[in-house]
This record gives structure tokens, C-alpha cells and sequence, in this order.
């Protein structure tokens, strides 16, 4: 362990000081902008000021929930063999919660801050629009730790947008927008995806012959999770990591990286709901977390190094950059933090998402028939590259993926801090509390007509029936969250979904012939048994 973080904390001082090259040789001054910040948060409105609907809500004390007991509160709830929420999926903790409690609840006596849930999509929307121009957003405290404590030596002070809050947070979230936000930005990287779609292919195309049912393998989603992997490799690196070769050790590099975030995931289930002794005590499951995210700083470290050690001609224009080149333009700090959490969180939810997108056009041939009518059109030969043009022309393929997150959000929820006393739900929500809008009410019939079916249709303009997506609450389906503090990654997931769902359904017919699929998932929500979809070529 000595020698990785040696390694580790070696890397970090290079990385900030050494000049790569002219173009990248240092970063820009954004304290010249604090003022700005300033006059920002100053226009908000008076958080001292409590609501006019204050006096005739509920006190806090009442909202329903949990009922902690004296010295051990609701931990007992949490431990294993006594404890009814031990080791329970999240999605059916929340649906337990809203079931037995209502629309609002209150989990208390965890050995960490109360937390709020909300369940009731008006009382989302006035919490998210109401969470100010810079939005605190709480929650993984454990991996802020990592990288503000425990290696804060080689984070230092750009420890992701993802641990920082307040005007610290909207510099760098100012910063990278642009980079990552625009759509014209993302669509210059059609290319790099097409790249590895076409290696997906090759490699379903090599599967489907190795049965005689022309199905995948049973650990075919880890294969969706290394397609995840390289693209995020381009989209970052415009380096090929190797993710997809079927010739490579089953302990390669990308594979470990795979199971190092997989295995993150888990650990922080635990270690974000159980009190946080972990931060006192060096529990087991606090050590072997930091080993995986000391393996995935270590690794991805290693391949930003790389990266930026390469000269790049001065006359390059930005739209021939990576990302990593372009974000370390601005700040190089930044940018290095940035690059690993995209690794992070592009490879869990990208991975899970197109394995749903692809068991429910699977499930569904009807609309899966609907979606390659579109790709044929736009894509009459299946060895032709993906463009911009086909993807502007392609709205079923979106409403796929827009009613895919719809029925499989892989986050559980949107948390935001209250800046300033609230009423929720008729009852008083003092400022600083953490509240939870959850995502599960997407799966809802209080919102969604056939709620359980998958039906694209839905998200169609030029759909006006009782399905439309005009019919319903806008925040009813948030699965990149709202507002400035909305997922930062979308436009690049999105991107990533896109070209290889089309390529997918221009080169095979889905079929599923199992029981139903089960969606389930302790931290990020998923499918939870082997994808074996059965493929034909067309």
C-alpha cells in the first residue's frame, strides 16, 4: 500500500506543477471571478426570511417515519438478522418508506443528520427549484473522506465536483459546462463511439456462435460495463484501453478498473447508511474501499499522466481535443478530478442502462420493430458510420432511452440541502436539512398511464393521447436530476446510448425467451440476472 500511494502522491505533484506542453502549461485565475460569484449568491433571495406558509405548517418533529428508540435510534433497524432494512435494495427501502409512511418522511437516530424523502412531485419541484444558484448537495460521504482526508494529499484542493459545495463548486461546474454540457461539443465525439459500438458488434457477432441458441453469455452485462469503459476512454483520453479485446486475461487493467467501481458502489451501500464509525474506527469495509478507489486513482492517474505528457500542436483547434486536453486548458486541478469522476460514474450507469434499453426492446418487439424502421432509414447500410445528422433525425431512438430511464433510473434519488427554512408537504423543513426527491416515482401509476409498460410512444411531441409525456408532471422523470447540479455527464452518456443502441438494432434482431427480468440493486438500480438476450443478424 506504501509504494501505491508513493506513486500516487508523486503523480499528484507532476501533474500540478510540469508543464506538458505550451497549450497546456497553466491554469486560469478564477479567483478574478469571486466577485461575480458574489453579486450571484447576494441576489438570492433573503434565506432568513421564513415562508408565509411557516405558521400553519406541521412542526418537523411530526413528519412520519422510522420511530427511533432511546441510546440506539434506528441503527438496529439497519443491523443484520434483527434489523427489517438489512442489506434491503434501495428502490424497496423507498418503496417501503412511501408505502407505510406517505409522501413525506423523516429517517432520524442513523448516527448521521436527519434525512428528508419526498415522494410527491410538487413538493419535488418546489425543493429543487427553491435550492438556490448554488445547490449543496450532500451524500457519499464516505468518498469524500477518501479524497479530503484520507488523500487529500494527492487531491489537495480539487477534490471533484462531486465533494465541494457553494461557490467553490459553481466555479468549477462554470468551467467544465461548456466542455461538457453543449450538444455541439458532445456530437464532435460520433466518431469515437461509432469506434467502439463496432467492436461491441464484433464481439456479439463472436458470442452469438458460441451456443446454439445464438445467445449471450451469462456475464454478458460485463461486457456492456467494458463498452462503457472504452468510450469513456475516448471521450477523455482519445486512448483505446483494450476494454473490448476477447483475447485479454480475465485480470486485465480494464477489467480491474470494472471491479474496483463495481465493488465502490457496494462498499458505500453500506458505509453510507450504517453510522459512520468508518471515520473513527478503520472498519473492514471502510479498508477495502479505500484499496479499490486507491486502484482506480492509482490506474486512471497513470493514463491522465500519459495523456497530457503528449505535445500538442499549438495550431490544434479545441474540437480536435479530448476532454482531459480541453478541461486541463482551463485548470489543470480541475481537470484531473474531473476525468476519474466521469470514469466513476459513466461506467455503473451507462453499463446498466443500455443492458435495460437492450432486455426492453428485447422484451418488446413491437417497438424494438418501430426503432429499426427509424435506424434503416437513417442507416441503410449497417457498416456505415454513425453521424450527427442521423442522430438529429432519430426520435424514437430517444424516447427509447428516455422510457428506459424512465422504468430503470439508476440513481436512487436527487439530494439537495435546504438553504432556507421550508414547508414541504405542510410541514416545516428547517434550513440545512438534507431532503431526497425520489426517482422511483417514475414507475409510478399516480403519474404514468400502464406505468409497467414500456411504451416510447411516450416521449414522442407528436404523441397526444393519454400517454403523452405532455399529460404528466415534468419532474415526474428527473434520471439526470435538475438544475445546475444536474448530472454533469448526460450529454456524453446520452451520446454513448444513442450510437450504440442504433448500430445494435441495425445489425441484430433482439429476442428474449426467459422469465421475466428482475431490476433491483443495493446502491445504483439495475437488472440483477444474466442477460442472455438471443440475437439474429439482419
Amino acid at each position: 500500500m506504501f509504494k501505491k500511494l508513493t506513486k500516487l502522491r508523486t503523480f499528484n505533484a507532476n501533474f500540478i506543477c510540469t508543464n506538458h506542453s505550451k497549450r497546456t502549461s497553466g491554469t486560469i485565475d478564477i479567483s478574478k471571478k469571486d466577485d461575480y460569484y458574489k453579486n450571484l449568491g447576494d441576489a438570492e433571495e433573503n434565506i432568513d426570511v421564513k415562508p408565509p406558509e411557516w405558521d400553519k405548517a406541521l412542526p418537523y418533529e411530526s413528519i412520519p417515519g422510522p420511530k427511533p428508540l432511546p441510546l440506539i435510534g434506528n441503527i438496529f433497524r439497519f443491523l443484520p438478522f434483527i434489523g427489517e432494512y438489512y442489506n434491503l435494495p434501495m428502490k424497496e427501502l423507498h418503496e417501503a418508506f412511501k408505502r407505510r409512511y406517505g409522501n413525506v418522511v423523516s429517517l432520524t437516530g442513523i448516527g448521521k443528520e436527519p434525512i428528508v424523502f419526498l415522494f410527491d412531485v410538487h413538493d419535488m419541484e418546489k425543493h429543487l427549484r427553491g435550492a438556490g444558484a448554488f445547490p449543496i448537495r450532500r451524500g457519499l460521504d464516505s468518498f469524500t473522506y477518501y479524497r479530503t482526508v484520507t488523500r487529500k494529499d494527492v487531491f489537495k484542493d480539487a477534490s471533484g465536483i462531486l465533494t465541494i459545495q457553494g461557490v467553490d463548486w459553481f466555479k468549477v461546474r462554470s468551467l467544465v459546462n461548456p466542455v461538457l454540457m453543449q450538444p455541439k461539443t458532445a456530437q464532435q465525439y460520433i466518431g469515437s463511439m461509432d469506434k467502439v459500438t463496432n467492436e461491441l458488434i464484433k464481439n456479439i457477432r463472436f458470442f452469438s456462435t458460441q451456443n446454439e441458441k445464438s445467445e449471450m453469455p451469462e456475464d454478458f452485462q460485463n461486457e456492456l460495463y467494458k463498452w462503457a469503459l472504452e468510450s469513456i476512454g475516448f471521450l477523455t483520453l482519445n486512448k483505446h484501453l483494450g476494454c473490448l479485446d476477447l483475447n485479454a486475461p480475465k485480470d486485465s487493467e480494464p477489467q480491474k478498473l470494472i471491479w474496483s467501481v463495481n465493488q465502490m458502489f457496494l462498499l458505500m451501500h453500506n458505509l453510507e447508511i450504517m453510522p459512520a464509525t468508518w471515520k473513527y474506527i478503520e472498519t473492514p469495509s471502510w479498508k477495502r474501499l479505500v484499496t479499490v478507489l486507491d486502484y482506480v486513482t492509482e490506474t486512471l492517474s497513470r493514463n491522465i499522466e500519459e495523456t497530457l505528457n503528449k505535445t500538442i500542436p499549438e495550431d490544434v483547434p479545441d474540437e480536435q481535443l479530448n476532454i482531459l486536453q480541453r478541461l486541463s486548458k482551463l485548470d489543470k486541478r480541475m481537470a484531473f478530478s474531473m476525468v476519474i469522476d466521469l470514469f466513476i460514474s459513466g461506467i455503473d450507469s451507462s453499463g446498466k442502462t443500455i443492458a435495460a434499453a437492450l432486455y426492453l426492446l428485447a422484451k418488446n418487439p413491437d417497438k424494438q420493430k418501430y426503432l429499426r424502421e427509424e435506424v434503416y432509414n437513417n442507416l441503410p447500410d449497417k457498416n456505415s458510420p454513425i453521424t450527427k445528422e442521423i442522430l438529429n433525425n432519430s426520435p424514437y431512438l430517444k424516447a427509447v432511452i428516455k422510457e428506459t430511464t424512465r422504468i430503470a433510473p439508476v440513481f436512487p434519488g436527487s439530494s439537495r440541502t435546504t438553504i432556507k427554512d421550508s414547508v414541504l408537504g405542510g410541514y416545516r423543513i428547517p434550513k440545512g436539512t438534507e431532503v431526497i426527491s425520489m426517482h422511483i416515482i417514475s414507475a409510478n401509476s399516480e403519474h404514468f398511464k400502464d406505468h409497467e409498460k414500456f411504451i416510447p410512444e411516450r416521449w414522442l411531441r407528436t404523441e397526444d393521447s393519454d400517454y403523452s409525456y405532455k399529460n404528466v408532471h415534468p419532474f415526474a422523470s428527473q434520471p439526470f436530476g435538475f438544475g445546475p447540479r444536474s448530472c454533469v455527464g448526460k450529454r456524453l452518456a446520452n451520446l454513448e446510448l444513442e450510437v450504440a443502441i442504433s448500430k445494435i438494432i441495425r445489425n441484430f434482431e433482439l429476442s428474449w425467451h426467459h422469465e421475466d427480468m428482475v431490476f433491483s440493486g443495493l446502491f445504483l438500480y439495475g437488472i440483477e440476472r444474466p442477460l442472455r438476450i438471443r440475437v439474429k443478424e439482419v
